[in-house]
């Protein structure tokens, strides 16, 4: 039986937002969606379902809207393009749960209206013990080294592998560690200053203009290592690899599935005439690529499958005497032999029955394997 929130049961009464959202959270939401004809949705383990009897509509959404964003955001809105921001409840003294914001201009009934999904935020990292990591990941991680970066879709929990990672790190004493994020997703207050660390968080745009302008300061102060939101255009990729190449450990995430399409996009922000250069940049300095997809467990809530390739000085040296195009065949062939591809693990997952037959289907199509059957 679908749980739905009482006080909406025929309007949604927009002073009471902060109401709701606690709800959601309570229920488990990792998401929440308004929009303008539609009733409220939560998300709660990977499945979307109804939050409100009530229907939405066009001046509910405004409201709603307002009230995410101190600003005009109807204003901004009508103006073209998207409005990003956080917003946060206080459910007790010092305790608070954190939402990150989209607000999009979108169509209904050949009218304007406005799509507003929140995403939960976790607050304090994980433990990476916690997340189920193989020991391939967590040691690549935790080396401290070179580009590392997290891929996946959105909702894949890449930042949540980040933070733990961030976490871990800390608690070694590792020494100062800044982040760049759009929103602050996760809080490390007070951990690993007895370890001798040292968390300095900032926000996109509050506090810096990019991501790039976040690593260019980062290379006056001279952390061991820099978080970064996301590798989203040239200008922050240019830069994560001149902080790599400073000896900075970068850690960031991109919108990509397999280690070969994160390395081609990646080259992909630059012009054609500098890809083999910029190519041999950034495999100098690369030192993990992890995939991350989150499934549903036919047992109950979600499991991250992943694929991942260590690029140790003997891969480096053999793909920098290879030509480019040939890189990623060469990707391929090492996951392969490395027994650390993404299908591979999630073979295994369905048959020990942790993922089920149609998210098999869809991981092998992804990977061109489609015809395959049988777990």
């Amino acid at each position: 039986m679908t749980v739905l929130w009482q006080p909406a049961s025929h309007f949604f009464p927009t002073d009471r937002l902060d109401d709701f959202l606690v709800w959601a959270w309570g229920e488990g939401a990792s998401d929440v969606v308004f929009q303008a004809g539609a009733p409220a949705l939560i998300e709660v383990d990977g499945r979307v379902r109804r939050g409100t009897d009530a229907v939405l509509d066009g001046v509910v959404l405004g409201e709603i809207a307002e009230r995410l964003y101190e600003g005009s955001a109807v204003g901004s809105l009508l103006s073209g393009g998207a409005v990003d921001c956080s917003h946060a409840v206080s459910i007790e003294r010092g305790r608070d749960v954190r939402f990150r914001c989209n607000l999009s201009p979108v169509q209904v009934n050949n009218s304007f209206a406005i799509n507003a999904t929140l995403r939960t935020l976790p607050g304090k990292a994980p433990r990476i013990e916690e997340l189920g990591v193989e020991d391939g990941v967590s040691s690549a991680l935790l080396d401290c080294v070179g580009l590392n970066l997290v891929t996946g879709v959105p909702g894949s929990g890449k930042s949540t592998l980040l933070a733990a990672s961030t976490r871990a790190l800390l608690e070694r004493g590792v020494g100062r560690v800044h982040s760049y994020e759009a929103p602050i997703e996760f809080t490390f207050d007070g951990i690993g200053v007895e370890a001798g660390s040292l968390m300095s968080s900032s926000e996109i745009p509050r506090h810096f203009g990019s991501f790039a302008d976040g690593l260019r300061s980062s290379l006056r102060r001279r952390p061991v290592a820099v978080v970064v939101g996301e590798a989203r255009d040239r200008e922050t990729v240019e830069a994560a690899l001149s902080a790599a190449d400073f000896g900075i450990a970068v850690y960031s995430t991109t919108h990509t599935i397999g280690v070969a399409n994160t390395v081609r996009r990646l080259l992909s922000e630059f012009p054609e005439e500098q890809r083999d250069e910029r190519g041999a940049a950034l495999i100098d300095v690369l030192h993990l690529v992890v995939t991350q997809m989150l499934v549903a467990n036919p047992k109950g809530g979600r499991m991250a499958i992943r694929e991942w390739l260590v690029f140790d000085a003997g891969l480096k040296t053999e793909l920098l005497e290879l030509p480019r195009q040939s890189w990623p065949q060469r990707i391929a062939e090492v996951l392969e032999a490395s027994g650390n591809g993404l299908v591979g693990h999630a073979e295994a997952a369905a048959a020990d029955g942790r993922i089920g037959a149609g998210d098999l289907a869809r991981i092998r199509a992804s990977h061109g394997v489609s015809g395959r059957t049988g777990p």
